[in-house]
């Protein structure tokens, strides 16, 4: 059985993710750190390329 979900640790790159119309399939809180959550969504190709833009963009603006 292939996973077919991502799992995204960071608040922001869901975030991202969301503002361009990925819908997140779940969330639960990290079970590393109580105060954060993990955020899992769909993985596709289209959804790995929207990933790597946010790093690129993130790289230009010094987040």
């Amino acid at each position: 059985m292939k996973n077919e979900t991502i799992v995204i640790t960071q608040e922001r790159m869901a975030g991202w993710l969301m503002f361009n119309r990925f819908h997140k399939v779940d969330e639960k809180p990290d079970l590393k750190d109580s105060n954060r959550k993990i955020f899992i969504f769909k993985d596709s190709p289209r959804l790995r390329e929207t990933m790597e833009k946010y790093n690129q963009f993130k790289d230009v603006i010094g987040f």
